[in-house]
């Protein structure tokens, strides 16, 4: 392997792989409040209240993502994007592995919900940053391809989601009282595996060339966060209204979950799988939209995601009501399509702020969005197919919408790939890269 090369592989492969541990910790918080939280950690509540209970301290960690978004945000953009990334990776690890050491509500009362919350919390906090972060490092390191390698770590999302599910299903095949009893434990508790890989991987990570030049070199007393309000506010905003689209794995993955099991009655582990399927046909379809974007541009594979969702959303919920066999098309359908979404975010919002403001901006424009729709989804989801009397219906507007939101922002945006603008207009892209 050449030099530029290896230049380019070895943060993006640093930024993927500590991505994939990161978010293997917060992902098994998902299936637990499915599948144990909700029985663990509440008390004696129905299923359906000690599942909603168990989605509301699952949105807890985003309501806290935006403030270690904007705090370690600035972090990076004046210090350096490897101290975030290392600090963001222990905060996630420790907090998961206490996760799974944690007491029951039947040991030491509500205690035991109090502290699962705090926990959250702590997990939020680093995960603010940490996606953010790690889009920045590939950005900034693979700036010829910048859609194929920006969008690596999008894909190692999917594939912690993939680990985290499908290790959370291999421990609920156990009989459903030492799954009860010690079994959900055992995947938090394998973090501690993770978290000292990733420790490993992140201190030998480079600072990226791109932020030594054109940040640390200015020696500028200034504030990130401060110049991204007052110089990038509009391209802040059409950012965020990316996003809105981009939390909808969360109907897909999560939600879905829940539904499929407790209101059309199909087997946990089996729903499971169908979950860790979509995880995979998604991480290459991360990577294949964003290859895409270099050759087409950012907004298209956007818009056209978007569009494709609110079209599909009312057969979404026919199929999984069909068999569990229509479930995995449906999600895994679903999920290709949101990736087009998700997996162009990590491109375009590098090209969308310059170097000075980038962490800062990404991580804000992703985590206030998360904060808002993604953290919540789930819970409003469940809340609205009570309302409905059962029907999913309300769900799907409630898609069309935050699809729709997505595409009139993209539509909204300047063309980032400046490839792609050039041949478009004759000029280079109207945002920067620099």
């Amino acid at each position: 392997m050449s030099d530029a090369a290896r230049q380019r592989w070895v943060p993006v492969s640093a930024s993927a792989m500590g991505t994939v541990i990161e978010w293997y910790d917060f992902f098994l918080y998902s299936s637990a409040a499915v599948l144990v939280f909700n029985t663990q950690f509440f008390g004696d509540v129905s299923p359906v209240a000690g599942t909603m209970i168990a989605f509301a301290t699952y949105a807890v960690g985003f309501v806290v993502r935006p403030l270690g978004g904007i705090v370690f945000g600035n972090i990076g953009d004046r210090v350096g994007r490897k101290p975030v990334l290392l600090a963001t990776v222990l905060l996630m690890g420790v907090s998961t592995i206490a996760i799974g050491l944690l007491p029951n509500f039947d040991a030491i009362g509500y205690w035991a919900p109090a502290l699962l919350v705090l926990l959250r919390v702590v997990q939020g906090f680093g995960a603010g940053a940490e996606y953010g972060g790690a889009v920045v490092v590939a950005g900034e390191s693979g700036r010829t391809r910048r859609g194929l390698f920006s969008s690596i770590p999008g894909a190692a999302v999917d594939v912690a989601m993939l680990l985290a599910t499908g290790i959370f299903a291999l421990f609920a095949l156990l009989p459903r009282d030492q799954f009860d009893a010690w079994g959900w434990r055992v995947p938090f508790l394998l973090s501690v595996v993770g978290l000292g890989l990733a420790v490993f991987i992140r201190v030998r990570m480079p600072e990226t060339e791109e932020f030594e030049k054109e940040v640390r070199e200015q020696h500028t007393e200034r504030s990130p966060f401060r110049e991204l309000w007052t110089s990038h506010k509009r391209r802040l905003f059409i950012a965020a209204g990316v996003n809105f689209g981009g939390n909808l794995a969360y109907v897909f993955q999560t939600f879905a979950l829940s539904y499929s099991i407790n209101n059309l009655g199909y087997p946990p582990v089996v729903s499971l799988l169908g979950v860790v399927l979509s995880g995979l046909v998604g991480a290459a379809a991360t990577v294949a939209w964003g290859a895409l974007s270099d050759r087409v541009g950012r907004r298209p594979v956007i818009i056209g995601g978007a569009l494709f969702l609110i079209a599909f959303i009312f057969p979404f919920f026919t199929l999984i009501e069909l068999g569990l066999g229509m479930l995995y098309v449906a999600v895994v359908v679903a999920h290709v399509a949101d990736r087009a979404i998700f997996g162009v975010q990590a491109p375009f919002y590098t090209e969308l702020f310059p170097a000075r403001v980038r962490f800062s901006g990404i991580a804000t424009a992703r985590e206030v969005t998360g904060a808002l729709i993604g953290g919540p989804l789930p819970l409003v989801a469940t809340a609205l197919v009570v309302a409905a009397g059962g029907s999913t219906w309300l769900v799907a507007l409630l898609v069309i919408g935050l699809a729709g939101v997505s595409a009139l922002s993209a539509w909204l945006a300047p063309e980032t790939n400046p490839d792609v603008a050039r041949r478009v207009t004759g000029e280079p892209a109207p945002a920067t890269a620099a």
